[in-house]
């Protein structure tokens, strides 16, 4: 026997060494070890892959290794985005599972199918795959299977935009594996369904699914599912506009992208693209475009290329450079009809973007009207607030301020639902620690006075025996007690200390140092029910302000929202809350009293925003604003009497800025 015979026999033990975990993790019975080794494979190209799968069917003589190996030949196949070939591989692995009657390869092999075609909008061929897969799922009795099949119905509800019974499906699958001990299978389930909270806005509930899965493909040491959970966390605090935070779970999740695992790499260089154009760090945005780009051509996959083209349009007309987004928008229409309905979707809202950087507000509006109706239809709320903004934005240049005023104030009612939701899990959070420590505290006080009553017996037991005995551990006992009272003691202060300091988070806005929106919102009602006297509310506006991010960048907006808050804060009387309503608007609250009349007041706080620019760097910007007040007594609704003060807002926008509209009247400018 050659040295060459010896170390291909010593390779293929070790192979099969390797491999025998990996298939029994399968569950497939008729799956050769060393197939399952190469379908698990994650560390080598796609292209090696396929090449070592065509190499071990052709050379065995054995069928049902030959029909398997198919199987990993056309997942290879897939992976590389040569859908035909994927396909064609994957019906001959159908026909060879039927002829050999190897039940587990059909169903794997139908797996496959229905994720290639659903990915390419296939709806219909894939439900046909899908009641094939059911038939077998009701003929036996193997809840692995009838999970994989829950999942993949789950896939096509989710692309076909019907959330919640996605969202039933999911969480289907996710108990038939936690039941199998199937545990990445289960990451999977819970990102999936933390994927769906996420874009119908339930914030918290996406958190505690991405957090949980990724704790369990960590566990698992999966890498893939790892890396995408991370990706997922990302994009929901991209969406909660933290993009530092969500920079850099994006980021780590790039360490976890293994060669065989592009599409993930694709879907993580696009939303870095977005991460760092908020944060302005556009050298990096533009390289992760061109790897965007880059990876999705290499792909040939067309929800790949819609991902990475629209991106980089985004990021082109941020920089505007407008007739590049609209070729990079151009690209990705021509893989429109190739896709799913959250992806065609995405090329729509890229076209109107363009549209409105164009000035082509009539073409704009008329397309946007049938976007966010679709959308709607969807069910994506992240996408409807983006929409949202844009539309009022557009409607305001078309001068139809009362449709500007309708849609501005849809968009504001998501973001409060959206708010809502973000405050009620920090308060959960804050319950759930407190709580926590609560019965740590408690805990510890039962176990002192347990060590009490054992110091109770002891002594009794000692006094028996001799008396001084007794005494010195009567007084190595109290001195036991007094350290542990003072112990105690000190836990129960830091625990007040920490509940007061979290209490100042929650209500804080972090920019400037005012009552969030939260904390306005509540104090609002407390004051309106219990003071006699009327009631004042002011909204004020800063005027042109995306003009000024657009000009001088986000950290100068930054400084004009601390630099207006400081100045308003010393026109304001004592006891008057200001706070920050949300982005560049603001609110004011203040109880009557002599001397407090509100049009003064409101023109004081007009005034001292516009006495002078605000220094920003070598630079001076000037800024004004626009305020909306309306007044009323203590039996008055908290809502009408917002809607009021917002619509005088709008008012004073209409008449041209820099003024005060009190009761429908404006005030000009001084």
């Amino acid at each position: 026997m050659d040295v060459g015979t010896l170390l291909r026999r010593g390779l293929a033990v070790v192979l099969l060494c390797v491999a025998l975990p990996v298939a029994a993790a399968t569950a497939n019975p008729s799956e050769p070890a060393a197939i399952a080794a190469l379908r698990a494979d994650q560390s080598r190209t796609a292209a090696q892959l396929e090449a070592e799968a065509s190499r071990l069917r052709a050379g065995s003589q054995d069928p049902k290794f030959r029909a398997w190996a198919t199987l990993a030949e056309a997942e290879a196949a897939n992976d590389q985005e040569h859908a035909e070939a994927a396909l064609a591989g994957l019906d001959q692995a159908i026909a060879q599972a039927d002829a050999l009657k190897l039940p587990d390869l059909r169903f794997e092999a139908l797996i496959r199918l229905s994720t290639i075609l659903v990915n390419r909008g296939r709806s219909k061929e894939t439900e046909a795959v899908l009641k094939q897969m059911q038939a077998m799922v009701e003929a036996g009795d193997n809840p692995r299977w009838r999970a994989q099949w829950l999942h993949e119905r789950g896939v096509l509800e989710r692309k076909q935009g019907r959330f919640e019974e996605a969202r039933s499906l999911f969480l289907q699958a996710r108990s038939l594996f936690h039941a199998t001990g199937d545990a990445v299978a289960e990451a999977r389930e819970l990102n999936s369904i933390g994927n769906l909270d996420g874009r119908t806005g339930r914030f918290s509930d996406a958190v505690a699914m991405h957090g949980d899965a990724l704790a369990m493909a960590r566990k698992a040491g999966d890498k893939a599912e790892t890396a995408r959970s991370l990706r997922m966390l990302g994009v929901l605090y991209r969406n909660l506009d933290d993009e530092e935070l969500a920079s850099r779970y994006l980021l780590e999740a790039l360490s976890y992208v293994e060669e065989r695992n592009r599409r993930e790499a694709i879907a993580l260089h696009g939303e870095l693209i977005g991460a760092f154009t908020r944060l302005e760090k556009l050298p990096e945005a533009e390289h992760h475009g061109q790897q965007a780009v880059r990876l999705a051509e290499l792909s040939g996959s067309h929800p790949n290329k819609v991902n990475a083209f629209t991106r980089v349009a985004e990021l082109r007309l941020l920089q505007g450079r407008i007739d590049e987004a609209e070729q990079w928008v151009e690209r990705a229409n021509a893989s429109y009809d190739h896709v799913a309905v959250r992806d065609k979707t995405l090329v729509r809202i890229s076209r109107l973007r363009v549209l409105a950087a164009r000035n082509n507000t009539a073409q704009a509006l008329k397309e946007a009207d049938v976007v966010l109706a679709d959308v709607r239809d969807l069910g994506d709320r992240i996408l409807e607030r983006s929409l949202l903004d844009l539309l009022s934005e557009l409607q305001l240049r078309a001068g139809d301020a009362a449709s500007a005023f309708a849609t501005r104030k849809a968009h504001q009612q998501l973001d409060k639902e959206l708010a809502i939701d973000v405050a009620a899990r920090r308060i959960a959070l804050l319950e759930s620690s407190l709580e926590r420590e609560r019965t740590e505290a408690e805990r510890q006080l039962l176990q002192r006075d347990n060590d009490i009553q054992a110091l109770r017996l002891n002594r009794q037991r000692v006094i028996a025996i001799a008396l001084l005995a007794g005494l010195a551990l009567v007084l190595a006992g109290a001195a036991l007690l007094y350290a542990r009272y003072r112990s105690a003691l000190r836990l129960r202060n830091e625990l007040r200390a920490s509940r007061d300091a979290l209490e100042r988070v929650a209500n804080t806005d972090a920019l400037t140092g005012l009552a969030n929106r939260y904390a306005a919102t509540r104090a609002l009602g407390e004051r309106l029910g219990r003071v006699p006297e009327p009631l004042t509310v002011m909204l004020l506006d800063l005027d042109e302000f995306k003009r000024i991010n657009d000009s001088h960048g986000h950290q100068a907006g930054d400084a004009v929202l601390r630099e207006v808050a400081t100045r308003m804060r010393a026109v304001l009387p004592p006891g008057a809350l200001l706070g920050r309503w949300g982005g560049e608007e603001f609110i004011a609250i203040l109880e009557g009293a002599a001397g407090r009349e509100p049009g003064a007041i409101a023109e004081a706080l007009r005034a001292a925003v516009a006495a002078a620019p605000v220094p920003f760097e070598s630079k001076a910007i000037p800024i004004t604003v626009s305020i909306g007040v309306a007044t009323a007594f203590s039996t008055d609704d908290m809502d009408a009497l917002l809607a009021e003060a917002d619509e005088a807002l709008y008012r004073a926008k209409n008449s041209g800025r820099n003024r005060v509209v009190y009761g429908g009247s404006p005030v000009p400018a001084g």
